[in-house]
């Protein structure tokens, strides 16, 4: 069986090898140890809330959106890149995974919105992006490797 929305499996070695990297600038962006790499004029598509509801022209640099495209897409690569060995219960396996993922991230977005306020609840969402994706590969990963071991052991 083909599955379509699955990228090939060497796309996980190349997602783990962008996480690592796109990691450790999160780290350094999120603590202001790195300054603007790309200092520029950019433009926001959403109006501004400070200057009269008007588009902005501003200097900014493109760090913070290398650093969050680069973590996305290095967990989009570890989370849907296809097995060696793919088949209907590994597929049956992701979606389990997934629909748990969102379970808990929907519970932890609750309790965090309830509890914390202000600009840190800002910095806490800004973290939440990427949890949704940690709690799909480390709940699919963990349940795999427990077949595995299990179908093993059977042996």
């Amino acid at each position: 069986m083909k599955f379509n929305y699955l990228f090939p499996e060497v796309y996980k070695k190349i997602g783990w090898g962008m996480f690592v990297v796109f990691a450790v600038l999160n780290v350094l962006w999120m603590t202001d140890t790195i300054g603007p790499w790309f200092p520029c004029k950019v433009i926001s598509i959403v109006p501004s809330l400070t200057f009269d509801h008007s588009y902005v022209v501003q200097n900014d640099g493109w760090e913070d959106e290398i650093c969050m495209v680069g973590m996305m897409l290095s967990l989009l690569f570890i989370s849907f890149a296809r097995l060696k060995d793919e088949d209907e219960y590994t597929i049956n396996l992701r979606m389990k995974s997934m629909a748990w993922a969102f379970r808990v991230f929907g519970i932890v977005v609750i309790v965090a919105t309830l509890t914390i306020y202000g600009m840190i609840w800002f910095i806490v969402m800004l973290i939440l992006v990427y949890l949704i994706f940690f709690l799909f590969i480390g709940k699919f990963y963990y349940e795999l490797h427990k077949f595995r071991k299990e179908a093993q052991n059977e042996e």
